[in-house]
């Protein structure tokens, strides 16, 4: 969302055409969005709160269909609430009090509504702003009380992908990381981080409409089991892959080895595009190396509660010699951005190098140089000894590249943190030569030797 100043601007020039989009994509009927809202409330008497309501589509609603209800909207626009206002004049209703007021510093009572609704806001907030929303409806709601958000769902279809796009761009380019990062989220990892848990979730054409009770605050206080940008452990495809693979059910010390060997052998040895992509793009790619796998293995440890931290170096160049050749090694850096992560297991933190290697790429490298019964460096190994290094994690240490290890920067929170303090050093044409032809001639040598 842009500042504040902005934001206000841009709501009062959309005020008057605000509910077009309703039309567009909402229909009428049982399937409109805001009736399957306004069903969930299931008490004919009931205070329901309709927070940064708008020109209040959903409080009208639920004012209409419950006219026992007492129903309250705040926003903080006040060319949609003149808009709203001139909606509940025209429907004659009685039940419904709009403020002018910011959704995240209300100043009403606690514990004061049976419902509160949140409608197409959530998607456009910075996690900090969505934070203070959702906290503040926590602070709202009665002990018996529960939240209901209606937002936008990703379509199944190609009509409704195509006829999605526009928005979906538009949005994409206001708000270019919250937006994907919400939009993308298992919805009931990303709520249960406020401290609401999912009752119901019913999916309608262009949007999904949730009712969540209040539970115990989840959200997570320790640094090194926060979801950050890079580590967005609540996509949709991550959740998926946890689900699938049970690993949230595993005792402590299982369930990080089975997340180890999953991103060290299922997660293939290769270069993505960059070293600052999310966890979620490095599960899409299928490939990474010590930054990019690091990342996803750090969002996949954290979504399972093992506490991480990620600890940043520089290698030397000549370890990567074999997977560079020619032109692209001899351009490429002298130093090598790299990095591992650190796992807190049963007490004590271990340093976790070797899932950067899949176990197929490093025994046809242990084949090619089977005459080698020592230290050796290239390929993206460097090790005491080729032929046993120390790859297996069994409460132990494992390395695979720390011999090449050439500067230390320390020990970060996250991968996040990390990148806004030290980067690997290359300048615009040799990033751009490197996006565009050296990695991809990197991972054909890497294929090549992986057979």
């Amino acid at each position: 969302m842009a500042d504040k100043k902005q934001s206000l601007n841009m709501y009062r020039i959309i005020s008057s055409t605000y509910d077009l989009m309703d039309k567009v994509f909402f229909g009428e009927g049982d399937s409109n969005p805001r009736n399957v809202l306004s069903d969930m409330i299931a008490d004919e008497k009931c205070r329901v709160l309709d927070l940064c309501c708008g020109t209040a589509a959903n409080g009208l609603s639920v004012a209409v269909n419950r006219p026992q209800a007492a129903v309250i909207g705040v926003d903080r626009s006040k060319p949609m609430l003149r808009k709203a206002r001139q909606k509940a004049a025209d429907l004659h209703l009685d039940n419904i009090k709009l403020l002018c007021r910011d959704a995240s510093a209300t100043g009403l009572p606690d514990g004061s509504f049976d419902y509160i609704t949140i409608g197409l806001v959530l998607h456009e907030c910075d996690p900090a702003v969505c934070e203070a929303i959702l906290t503040e409806a926590y602070r709202l709601l009665k002990k018996n009380g529960r939240l209901i958000v209606l937002d936008w769902d990703r379509p199944l279809s190609l009509g409704e992908k195509l006829i999605f796009s526009p928005l979906y761009v538009t949005e994409s380019i206001g708000t270019p990381k919250y937006f994907k990062d919400y939009y993308d989220s298992d919805k009931e990892a990303f709520f249960a981080e406020y401290g609401f848990e999912a009752e119901e979730n019913i999916s309608c054409k262009y949007t999904f409409v949730m009712k969540l009770k209040k539970g115990p605050v989840k959200k997570a206080k320790d640094p090194y089991l926060a979801r950050t940008h890079m580590l967005d452990y609540d996509h949709y495809m991550i959740r998926k892959l946890i689900n699938e693979r049970g690993w949230s059910r595993l005792p402590e010390f299982e369930r990080i080895k089975a997340i180890y060997d999953y991103v060290r052998d299922e997660i293939l040895f290769g270069y993505n595009v960059d070293d600052n992509i999310q966890a979620s793009e490095v599960l899409k790619d299928g490939y990474g190396q010590c930054n990019t796998k690091g990342t996803l293995f750090m969002a996949l440890l954290r979504a399972v509660g093992i506490p991480c931290r990620i600890h940043g170096f520089t290698i030397r160049k000549e370890l990567q010699e074999g997977a560079m050749t020619g032109f692209v090694y001899r351009h490429a850096p002298e130093n090598i951005f790299h990095s591992w992560v650190e796992v807190l297991c049963e007490g004590h933190w271990y340093e976790l190098e070797a899932f950067i290697i899949d176990s197929k790429y490093l025994k046809n490298l242990q084949r090619k140089y089977r005459e080698c019964k020592g230290d050796f460096c290239g390929f993206g190994v460097c090790v005491t000894d080729l032929q046993h290094p120390v790859t297996e994690f069994n409460r132990n240490n494992t390395y695979i590249q720390s011999e090449g290890i050439n500067r230390d920067f320390g020990i970060y929170e996250s991968p996040d943190q990390l990148l806004a303090e030290h980067h690997q050093e290359m300048g615009a044409i040799q990033k751009t030569a490197f996006r565009c032809l050296g990695r991809h001639l990197m991972n054909l040598n890497v294929s090549k030797l992986r057979g």
